[in-house]
């Protein structure tokens, strides 16, 4: 036995060996050619003028890619320890939205000229988010959700913003496709205070963090304070996540993809070592991609942060597609609580249906109509008052439409959690969502003449491309669920890479596009909510036959095949079933975010933790959702019409907190 457990830990130090050589070597030639091609760059320039490029422009850019990508790998590794995910982003707690902001700001208002903004919105965002998901009582996935419950509502703060300032909207666009490009040492000032202080912290954490893969009660029982380890750690993280989305944009895509990179090219799982190997492969990779990006620049010009996306996003599909075994450690699925619902099942459905009437009514009687009251509407429109007539035609499909979509989202939601046992799972997780999103962004952009006629053909398309990648580069392994889903976080990260793209080189329809990307139910027909009708129908009761297996499939892979259930066949029928779903809907009103993801968590916070319960009370919740933040926004708003997704998060936002907050208000409250 101890022959066999010394042989393991020689094993696991050669890899870890192996995996530091090679990312050595990759940095000392990313530089290497680095330079070599600035220099060319120079070449032709006098002696004195190529010393003050060297100074100014060559050595900043180096420096910044190191920076960059070290910061950015250091706080995915740590993100994703702490939150025992694989899938936590380094800008987990809103700070790539605060960042947005804060250039925002820069732009608009005079006071904060010559501040870093940038860098201060993403450290004040992340630190309002920790505040608001409840401080240092906090768990992981309390965190994650408020993270992306505040990140969806300053995202749709900012699009809102830069839909009425389209110079700030070309700006803004530009700044997140990323950029290297330094211009003197200035940007790079501070770097100088938060990289010492953060290595001593993490100096000072090493032996918590290298308990991190052991359960809470397990690690205060070893004595680590893993209130103080998780505080102390998310915000660091988010400091050097603000400091590197300061100096290039926002990239956090590469966070995210260096620790899964080492998970599956080298197995590599340990905290320490994979934190030691994120800032060293971070560097290297950041560096390569803007080398590339360079060495291209003579035939093709594409943003640093497009390119290290792309080529990112490709080089993780390779390697799932090619290694075999587990990628990752699966994070724990949401625990049921015995806790009974305040409100029944049936009292919930007949109060959300009096809601939605209630809604419905107001929405179509009273919004900008020349009645006073929602009643006057009415009679007006009995007796076929013309002005009545027409804004009930307008009006009932859309929000028919916000309906639809919003029941088919949630439910979607509901399915994929299940299914792939990752509480951050959401119609988004496969990429159908971003690639059907990218394929009516691209047609609006380049032939905006066929966005409207096409749009549902053109949204299913990207849809089915996306469900066809992730299915296809998944079955030989049995659609393991987390290779799955990081699969997917992958198409989704090219599919955003493209979409800036597209805004950044076609910016004569950039405010149709970001709209567009948030989601709209504008001009909805009655034609519209017929093709949503056949989807919502067959998937409530195609996901009604499915609960029983559901509720299986959360008990992981090897308890589900001992009950006899045919894995592979369930979840390829039920990963299909949510994508088509998630088509139906982003082909209506667009690309929604929030609803998928949180809504079925807001389920489980209201008490039902049944997979049939929350198959009735998730589709009812997200409509209901949907709907009042159409009404509500163009009540409040009129004539400015808002866009769906901004009109979502502000309203959702707030009442999910609100949730949460019971959880961590109430004496012994927990997320579930």
């Amino acid at each position: 036995m101890s022959a066999a457990l010394a042989g393991g830990a020689t094993r696991a130090q050669g890899t870890i060996l192996r995996a530091g050589i090679t990312g050595a070597l990759l940095l000392t030639v990313s530089i290497a050619l680095h330079i070599t091609l600035q220099l060319r760059e120079t070449a032709a320039v006098s002696a004195a003028l190529s010393t003050t490029l060297h100074n100014w422009l060559i050595g900043p850019r180096v420096v910044a890619g190191l920076v960059v990508g070290s910061c950015l790998g250091v706080a995915g590794a740590l993100m994703q320890a702490i939150a025992r995910n694989p899938l936590v982003s380094p800008d987990l707690l809103g700070v790539t939205a605060g960042a947005q902001l804060g250039l925002m700001a820069s732009l608009v208002l005079p006071v904060a000229y010559g501040l870093p903004s940038v860098f201060l919105g993403g450290v004040l965002a992340a630190f309002a988010t920790f505040a608001l998901a409840g401080g240092s009582r906090t768990t992981p996935l309390r965190l994650i959700l408020a993270g992306v419950a505040i990140g969806q509502a300053l995202s749709a703060i900012l699009t809102l913003l830069l839909s009425l300032n389209d110079q700030a909207a070309m700006v803004i666009s530009l700044w997140n496709t990323g950029s290297l490009q330094q211009v003197g040492w200035d940007g790079l000032r501070p770097a100088l205070w938060v990289l010492p202080v953060a290595a001593l912290v993490i100096g000072l954490l090493a032996r918590p963090l290298a308990t991190t893969l052991l359960e809470d009660a397990v690690m205060r029982s070893l004595g680590v304070a893993t209130a103080r380890l998780r505080t102390i750690t998310l915000l660091l993280a988010s400091v050097l996540a603000a400091l590197a989305i300061h100096l290039a944009g926002p990239l956090g895509f590469v966070g995210l993809l260096v620790p899964n990179l080492l998970r599956i090219a080298y197995g590599i799982h340990r905290p320490l070592p994979l934190l030691g190997l994120s800032l060293l492969w971070g560097g290297a990779a950041t560096l390569l991609a803007d080398t590339i990006g360079m060495a291209l620049a003579p035939w093709l010009t594409m943003p640093f942060g497009v390119l290290s996306a792309i080529l990112g996003a490709l080089t993780l599909l390779a390697l799932l597609h090619l290694r075999g075994g587990t990628v990752a450690h699966a994070p724990s699925a949401v625990r049921a609580h015995a806790r009974r619902p305040r409100l029944p099942l049936p009292a919930f459905v007949l109060l959300s249906l009096g809601l939605i009437c209630g809604l419905v009514f107001v929405g179509t009687f009273s919004v900008g109509s020349a009645h006073d009251t929602p009643l006057g509407g009415w009679h007006a429109w009995l007796a076929g008052d013309a002005m009545a007539v027409a804004l009930a035609d307008l009006r009932l499909p859309r929000w028919s439409a916000d309906l639809g979509a919003g029941a088919l989202l949630a439910l979607a939601g509901v399915i994929l959690q299940d299914v792939t046992r990752n509480p951050l799972a959401g119609p988004e997780i496969l990429g159908v969502n971003q690639f059907a999103g990218l394929a009516v962004l691209a047609t609006l952009t380049l032939a905006p003449h066929l966005g409207d006629t096409w749009r549902v053909g053109i949204a299913w398309s990207g849809a089915g491309l996306a469900l066809a990648l992730a299915i296809g580069l998944n079955l030989r392994h049995g659609l393991e669920p987390m290779r799955l889903t990081i699969t997917g976080f992958a198409l989704a990260g090219l599919a955003m890479a493209l979409g800036s793209l597209l805004l950044a080189q076609y910016s004569g329809n950039v405010a149709q596009g970001l709209i567009w990307l948030v989601g709209s139910s504008y001009g909805r027909t009655w034609r519209d909510v017929a093709l949503l009708l056949p989807w919502l129908f067959a998937g409530a009761c195609l996901a009604a036959l499915a609960a029983r297996s559901l509720d299986v499939l959360r008990l992981g892979t090897d308890t589900a095949r001992s009950l006899g259930l045919p894995v592979l066949r369930h979840r390829m029928a039920l990963i299909t079933l949510a994508a088509m779903l998630t088509a139906a809907a982003v082909a209506t009103v667009g690309p929604v975010a929030f609803i998928g993801l949180l809504v079925p968590h807001g389920v489980r916070l209201l008490g039902f933790h049944r997979t049939a319960h929350r198959l009735v009370a998730a589709p009812l919740l997200g409509a209901l959702l949907l709907l009042a933040a159409d009404v509500l926004a163009r009540a409040l708003f009129a004539p400015l019409d808002i866009p769906l997704g901004i009109a979502t998060a502000a309203v959702g936002t707030p009442a999910f907190l609100l949730l949460l907050a019971r959880t961590w208000l109430r004496p012994g409250g927990s997320s579930s």
